[in-house]
């Protein structure tokens, strides 16, 4: 049987005997930082850095590999024997016996299957393990990958023509990632699509304001047009609403 590897949210870890607890939060961490590669040899060197980032303490090779210890006990408490190897100069997960959701993620994103890998999404990745250096940059990427998924989703109700929802996701999402001007441009597009045309020109003042104010920047050139798309086909002008 597999082990389920979940780290969209918190670290979570299911053997074939149910699930895995892991003593302190920098074994949490190490088991999260060898499924970030899931079937590729990590350094020691690189889970010192994934581990400390700077702040390497004198004794972080030895202590890591305690970690490593208390993990594999962790593991085979639940049937998991064997799934930690050991290649030199590191380790590595068994991928023949363990499956991540941030591979079934991208391999959802890839197929345009957005609601289902949102789906797999339960917050903050790897939220309860402490993490720097080159994990710390495996995080940001697995954000973008969900404001993609996201604005793709949304995307994608607008084209079903389910724009209540479509709008009700894209305002979560502005609040989100205010300076991500493509979630501002479908917003606006699904309230004029849904017959809201005012409300898609207060949603352009919106982010008009934010930008200028917080930025000293005008919005873009696709959120110009889409403000005179929207200008357009009301007869309004641009101080009428």
């Amino acid at each position: 049987m597999r082990v389920e590897v979940r780290l969209l949210g918190p670290l979570e870890v299911h053997g074939p005997e149910g699930l895995v607890h892991f003593t302190g939060a920098r074994r949490r961490a190490v088991f999260a930082l060898l499924a970030l590669r899931l079937g590729r040899m990590v350094s020691r060197s690189a889970l010192v850095d994934g581990l400390w980032g700077e702040d390497v303490p004198p004794t972080a090779t030895k202590t890591l590999q305690g970690h490593i210890a208390k993990v594999r006990r962790a593991l085979a408490a639940t049937g998991a024997d064997g799934v930690v190897l050991t290649r030199e100069p590191g380790y590595l997960l068994d991928v023949t016996r363990v499956v991540v959701d941030v591979e079934e993620f991208d391999e959802h994103v890839s197929r345009g299957r957005y609601a289902a890998a949102l789906a797999l999404h339960r917050g903050e990745p790897l939220a309860d393990c402490p993490v720097e250096g080159w994990a710390s940059a495996e995080i940001i990427r697995l954000r973008e990958a969900l404001a993609f998924a996201e604005e793709n989703h949304a995307a994608a109700l607008c084209l079903d023509g389910r724009y209540a929802e479509a709008i009700g996701q894209l305002e979560r999402l502005v609040a989100l990632y205010p300076l991500r001007e493509s979630l501002w441009d479908l917003l606006m597009d699904a309230q004029h699509r849904a017959g809201r045309p005012g409300d898609a020109l207060r949603t352009y003042r919106r982010v008009r304001t934010l930008l200028v104010d917080e930025f000293g920047m005008e919005p873009g050139d696709a959120l110009r047009r889409r403000e005179a798309v929207v200008l357009s086909r009301t007869g309004w002008t641009a101080h009428s609403t």
